[in-house]
């Protein structure tokens, strides 16, 4: 009963492909279609309804979702579907038996070859060819969609995916408003019908034709691209006059055919741009179905010919054409966003002489700008963003909270939060880009700071061929936000105060309150950097703000103290050797033991929106500035202290021994003294007060940090931080210095012994004295003390001419007058550079070793 299945009919093929689709395993029909046909047992098995539902029960077991199977083979039983058990049993004996290998597969026919003689054709054969034809179509375009789905979905937002969207050209191509995308066969000749009845005919296909509908004498041809023009085919038996005049008016079809291609390919995560110009194009179709309306009704009535529609038609070619040429230019590109609008932009100036044409494309330029335009009149009156599809020319770049972020989020926050994506701006709002960028970023800070923003401008944005007219309205927005903020850092949040609080702190210009500061920590900050306590620290910066004129100012609880893992050459060196060969060497701390001195730092607490100038980098740049002059500060005390201890020598009856080291204690300390005056009254002072007058005449916040960068960078460079070279050559000079007193402070407590031992004879003990050190300022040998500090002279002139000749190259290369002044003033120990020549050529401190190692 079963042998009319040789070819199964078109339920019980549905039937097949639904249960396939619900199992989700590896069969194809095919297999199940050749199984059913060849087969003499199927059909034979006589289940009964019970052990039809424990087959669908395991089938369901082996299922990809074993809810979704059993649901639709519920839904199937209660349809009352013809053989549904036969089917259910075949699926499991192809799928859950455990041998599947065992399954003995029907043996199939030979499948017909075409041009074959063995296998003649018949047309019992066509429509199982056609099945398989049109099958092995429809797979190779489901492969063909993949990719396009899968390129897509790169495009789409995170939360597009999490939506469950049907996807009507796919389920649904009848929906489809343009041509089908299979090519239909020509249905019958036109042979023997008069010209006349024809041109009806044809004036009926062309009628069907402008809508996207097939005829049966014209038919479209598959198309190779998207946006490529559509082609047709037209019956040959038709009259070549009628002809000629349809294939002039087949480009009508043709470009609407591409509109629609372009409308229904817009999805909704093609941005709020691309949906606007759809609506607008939308409305333009909705007078151009109008008028297919009224050409039918023409037709109708008998008073339409084809030279009647050629009239009519005319000028709805040209809009189409404008508009196929404007949908296919974005179309191709994949454009979105801004980039859409630059386009619709330059094709309506193109249009100059085409009034008709530029009013086409004019229309859809306003139309498409509108969402945009919104986004911008919310960024530029409110400061926020309001861009779920990315299309706006300035990108948010915050992914949390602004408090969770780390302490240099301030630094980064100008420069990186708000960033212009080039490829989204439109061209004619190329020249306000900074405009625009700096206006909604300074909405943005003032809502941060808690104040609220009130719109003062209720004219709408809107497009236009001249710049002026939206122009007018970006540059009153942008005057208002820069001012308001403005305002708010020098009013509300004392901008200026705090920046002198700055200068006190990290510039050294609170004298007592450094003096004092050092006086205390002078101790701790002696000691190795592990062994400091940095309470005790906090704890005397604390006493030294509240007993020094600092007391007065309003920020000095802001201050902290900080002992950094690196000294200042290291620091400087490691910033210098960005992206440079030698960036690897500096990018671990080197493990050399410092003390609290070479370590020790000011630290500032800042809070939003002051955070913007006085942020982490500027910080950072105050702090390398403050650690060059805490260190000379330091060297200047230690050579000050020897200064004491050489008033107390001088008293003894051996102090003769120690002019020369009172000589070059003077000359060190001069230098310390010069190089502080430098950076502190000839770089320092007059760059602070020229930024103080400079900030007095800005209009908006991007100035005031480009006055302060300038001003950070000024300073840095006039104090010798930036040149490696230079900085390392200071550093010798004060390292000898601090050598230096180190040995003088040593040798002033033989020095005293020793003179006690002269005034009270052999009867004084003294317990601490030692022979060999004490020897050095002994009668005896008093070449001894005088050669240590010869070569400490020598060591300082030879540091002292690196620096004055590392000063006059980069003064003479760079055309700097104030390097020229500290070496200027550094020059007044010319005498000692030749006594360095001196002995350079004199072996007589050599012979002296000698002796004297000898002995």
């Amino acid at each position: 009963m079963y042998q009319n299945w040789i070819l199964p009919g078109s339920k019980m093929q549905s039937t097949i492909k639904e249960l396939l689709d619900a199992l989700g395993c590896n069969l194809e029909a095919d297999t199940v279609l050749d199984y059913i046909q060849n087969d003499p047992n199927y059909g034979n098995s006589n289940l009964s309804s019970k052990q039809i539902n424990e087959y669908a029960q395991r089938l369901a077991v082996k299922a990809s979702n074993s809810k979704t199977f059993l649901k639709k083979y519920e839904d199937l039983k209660q349809r009352n579907t013809e053989n549904l058990a036969d089917i259910v049993y075949l699926f499991y004996k192809l799928v859950c038996e455990e041998k599947k290998s065992r399954i003995s597969k029907p043996k199939v026919a030979p499948k017909p070859v075409l041009n074959d003689n063995k296998h003649q054709i018949t047309k019992e054969d066509v429509p199982q060819i056609k099945d398989k034809l049109l099958k092995a179509v429809d797979e190779s375009k489901k492969l063909v969609m993949k990719s396009f789905e899968e390129k897509e979905a790169k495009l789409r937002p995170n939360w597009y995916n999490s939506l469950d969207l049907p996807n009507w050209q796919k389920d649904h191509p009848a929906m489809s408003w343009d041509f089908p995308k299979e090519q239909f066969p020509l249905v019958s000749p036109l042979a023997g019908i008069p010209v006349e009845s024809q041109e009806n005919i044809i004036i009926d296909e062309l009628l069907y034709l402008f809508s996207g509908v097939p005829g049966n004498y014209i038919v479209n041809l598959p198309v190779k691209e998207t946006y490529d023009a559509r082609s047709f085919q037209i019956a040959e038996d038709l009259d070549d006059a009628l002809k000629q005049i349809v294939r002039q008016m087949l480009p009508l079809a043709s470009n609407y055919s591409i509109v629609r291609r372009f409308i229904e390919d817009c999805d909704m995560w093609s941005g709020r741009v691309l949906h606007a110009l759809v609506a607008a194009i939308e409305e333009l179709l909705k007078d151009y179905y109008t008028m297919i309306a009224q050409l039918e009704t023409e037709q109708m009535t008998g008073n339409l010919s084809l030279q009647k529609l050629w009239y009519f038609i005319l000028p709805t070619m040209h809009t189409m054409q404008v508009l196929a040429a404007i949908v296919t230019s974005i179309g191709k590109s994949e454009l979105r966003g801004g980039a859409v609008l630059t386009v619709l932009h330059e094709k309506t100036n193109t249009l100059v002489g085409d009034v008709r044409a530029q009013e086409i494309s004019l229309f859809l330029t306003e139309r498409a700008c509108r969402p945009y335009l919104d986004i911008l009149d919310e960024w530029i009156h409110k400061g926020t963003i309001v861009d779920p599809f990315q299309e706006f020319m300035i990108e948010d770049n915050e992914l949390i909270n602004k408090e969770e972020l780390p302490v240099d989020y301030s630094a980064d926050y100008w420069e990186k939060r708000y960033s212009v994506q080039r490829d989204r701006v439109p061209k004619f709002l190329d020249k306000f880009t900074d405009i625009i960028l700096r206006t909604g970023k300074y909405l943005n800070v003032i809502s941060q700071c808690g104040n609220a923003l009130v719109k003062t401008n209720t004219e709408e944005i809107k497009y236009s061929l001249r710049e002026q007219n939206y122009g007018a309205t970006i540059q009153k927005a942008y005057a208002f936000a820069s001012k308001s903020l403005l305002e708010l850092l020098m009013k509300e949040y004392d901008l200026m105060g705090r920046l002198k609080s700055v200068k006190n702190y990290f510039l050294m210009s609170q004298g007592d309150f450094i003096v004092q500061f050092m006086d205390a920590t002078e101790q701790e900050l002696s000691k190795k950097i592990d062994d400091i306590i940095p309470s005790k620290l906090e704890s005397l910066l604390g006493l030294c703000l509240r007993l020094s004129a600092a007391s007065h100012d309003p920020y000095n609880e802001d201050m902290r103290v900080e002992l950094l893992p690196y000294d200042l050459q290291f620091q400087m060196f490691k910033i210098l050797s960005i992206e440079t060969e030698d960036e690897k060497e500096y990018k671990q701390n080197k493990d050399i033991p410092l003390r609290g001195i070479e370590t020790f730092s000011f630290g500032m607490e800042v809070k939003w929106p002051v955070s913007l100038v006085l942020n982490h980098k500027a910080i950072a740049c105050y702090q390398m500035i403050f650690r060059h002059l805490f260190y000379c500060k330091h060297v200047e005390r230690m050579l000050c202290r020897v200064w004491l201890y050489n008033k107390v020598v001088k008293r003894f009856s051996a102090a003769r021994l120690y002019a020369e080291a009172f000589a070059l204690r003077t000359r060190m300390l001069s230098c310390v003294q010069h190089l502080q005056y430098y950076m502190c009254v000839e770089v320092i002072e007059p760059s602070w007060c020229q930024l103080m007058q400079s900030l007095e005449k800005v209009n908006n916040v991007d100035e005031v940090l480009e006055r302060h960068s300038d001003f950070l960078e000024s300073c840095l460079g006039d104090c010798m931080l930036t040149s490696p070279q230079l900085l390392k050559a200071v550093t010798t000079l004060c390292l000898v210095c601090v050598q230096f007193c180190t040995f003088m402070q040593e040798m002033h407590k033989y020095s005293v012994d020793a003179e006690l031992n002269c005034m009270l004879g052999p009867t004084y003990d003294c317990t601490d004295y030692d022979e060999s050190a004490g020897n050095t300022v002994s009668g005896g040998s008093s070449d001894s003390f005088g050669r240590s500090v010869s070569r400490y002279g020598l060591r300082f002139t030879a540091a002292l001419l690196s620096v004055l000749a590392i000063i006059d190259r980069m003064a003479r290369d760079n055309n700097t007058n104030k390097l020229l002044n500290i070496s200027a003033r550094l020059n007044f120990n010319t005498y000692y550079v030749k006594q360095l020549e001196k002995f350079c050529t004199d072996d007589k401190l050599l012979e002296a070793d000698k002796k004297a190692a000898s002995s």
